[in-house]
């Protein structure tokens, strides 16, 4: 019959599990106080919010913003007289149709459509080689140039770079002006806002498609290279399917605000409904202008359903 412990080698064996007890606490009680920290603002957090807060106050104030003159007497008034003005729209047949078949403003509407359709496809034909020439697993990295030579991944590194820098040009020039620029070479006109609308998105497409053609997974492509493809038909067959619902669902957003874009080049003359509102504003036609804003109204909100059923069926 074996003895009892002694009482130091119990009191000893208390205090190492009570050690324990407190070293690991219980799990619920550990689970409450992290989600009671979390739900705490931090300092860094509070820091941040102050920042954020003086910055937007110092750009309140750069940018003159009065909410109390918005909402005076004067203001009201005169927003009244625009809205009285303007009603009810002038719906005449002259002005919606016009003498001609390219005049009217239902011609005008038609051709801001056919701007941003063909605006938006020319800056996808340039987006596309600019992105891939702006991609550094397509000119020097990645699993296609293991084992390549220094020069050749420098000259690639390079042209990557030297296309990136042609991308951000492109897309730092507001459509606004290349629609200036391009009226000044081939006259007014929707050609003019063609090439503005072109030009200016294929920067825009280009910086989108050249950053996601980055972020692909490499085993597609290292995988259809080892087949012996050449370098273009790797990035066309392991690269560019990885990506293809979410490059067709950017396009569509850009033709999006290609539309609206078109509507406001009207007002250097490169055609659309905006030399209608450049028109009628003008000439102090509220009537008129109402009318144009409601047409501009439908166009916008057709096109973003229009948008939104081409991604449901594509994507």
């Amino acid at each position: 019959m074996t003895s009892p412990p002694p009482s130091s080698d119990r009191s000893a064996e208390s205090q190492s599990l009570d050690r324990a007890a407190v070293c690991s606490p219980d799990p619920n009680r550990r689970e409450a106080s992290e989600g009671l920290g979390r739900g705490t603002p931090s300092k860094r957090s509070l820091t941040w919010l102050i920042v954020l807060g003086i910055i937007v106050s110092l750009a309140a104030w750069v940018t003159e913003v009065d909410p109390v003159t918005l909402v005076s007497a004067d203001a009201r008034q005169q927003m009244w007289q625009f809205v009285a003005d303007g009603v009810p729209p002038d719906l005449s047949a002259e002005y919606l149709l016009g003498r001609t078949v390219r005049d009217g403003l239902l011609w005008a509407v038609i051709e801001t459509i056919a701007i941003s359709i063909v605006g938006i496809v020319l800056a996808v034909c340039l987006a596309i080689p600019l992105a891939i020439a702006g991609t550094s697993n397509v000119t020097h990295t990645g699993p296609m140039y293991t084992g390549t030579s220094r020069v050749r991944r420098f000259s690639g590194h390079l042209l990557q770079r030297l296309t990136r820098g042609i991308l951000s040009f492109l897309r730092a020039v507001p459509d606004l002006v290349w629609g200036f620029l391009f009226v000044t070479a081939v006259g007014l006109g929707p050609f003019a806002g063609v090439l503005a609308l072109g030009i200016h998105n294929a920067g825009v497409l280009g910086k989108i498609y050249a950053d996601f053609l980055e972020d692909t997974d490499p085993a597609p492509a290292e995988a259809v290279y080892s087949t012996g493809a050449t370098r273009l038909q790797t990035v066309f067959h392991g690269i560019v399917p990885q990506l293809t619902p979410t490059l067709v669902s950017y396009t569509l957003y850009r033709w999006e605000c290609a539309i609206r874009a078109a509507t406001i080049l009207g007002f250097v003359g490169a055609g659309g409904i905006g030399y209608y509102l450049t028109v009628t504003i003008t000439r102090l036609q509220y009537q008129k202008l109402v009318t144009a804003i409601i047409a501009v109204f439908v166009l916008v909100v057709a096109a973003d359903y229009l948008s939104a059923r081409l991604r449901r069926k594509l994507v």
